[in-house]
């Protein structure tokens, strides 16, 4: 028995054991290449997506600033940002489109005096305080296309000169975007 190996030995070597070697190496190969294809998977739809334009325009908002008011006129708002997405026509903020907007109100004034900020003519005011001196309100409303926000002031004095205002801020901002716009 010159030939023949131990028993020990010659497991080893078997045929049914290098299949199973095998075997656990295709199958090692086989997870590699699905976590290399997910990889390149996401980094094409990574790339792919950038190159999309987003779904919505960009959100309306705007930040005025009012720093002088007349006694029954209002007050003069500007813009002080030229690129924001809603614009000041005729002392009044545009509304472009439909939605609920939240409006931020605020400032500091010289003397006591009634306010009331308007949307739309004929209608109610979003909100009216009166006899203060100062105003930080805020408030959500559902306003549509072609609607304008715009406030009035009115004093208790009788003199009729300008009334200074300090951190006077009116900000409008877009809360449901998605539904009607015109630009």
């Amino acid at each position: 028995m010159e030939g023949v190996q131990p028993l020990d030995e010659n497991v080893g070597n078997a045929p049914g054991r290098r299949f199973q070697s095998n075997k656990l190496l295709l199958v090692a190969a086989v997870i590699q290449g699905l976590g290399l294809l997910l990889c390149f998977t996401y980094i094409c739809l990574h790339f792919y997506a950038s190159q999309v334009p987003p779904q919505y325009p960009p959100i309306q908002s705007i930040k005025v600033q009012f720093t002088k008011c007349g006694n029954g006129t209002g007050c003069l708002i500007t813009s002080p940002n030229k690129d924001e997405t809603m614009k000041v026509q005729d002392n009044s903020i545009i509304i472009n489109c439909d939605g609920f907007y939240l409006i931020s109100l605020k400032g500091y004034f010289s003397e006591e005096l009634s306010l009331s900020l308007y949307y739309r003519k004929g209608r109610k005011p979003l909100f009216s305080l009166s006899k203060v001196k100062s105003v930080d309100s805020i408030g959500v409303a559902h306003l549509a296309f072609k609607d304008k926000v715009y406030f009035n002031v009115t004093t208790h004095n009788t003199s009729y000169k300008d009334i200074q205002v300090n951190g006077g801020e009116l900000i409008v901002i877009l809360q449901t975007p998605g539904g009607f716009c015109a630009y």
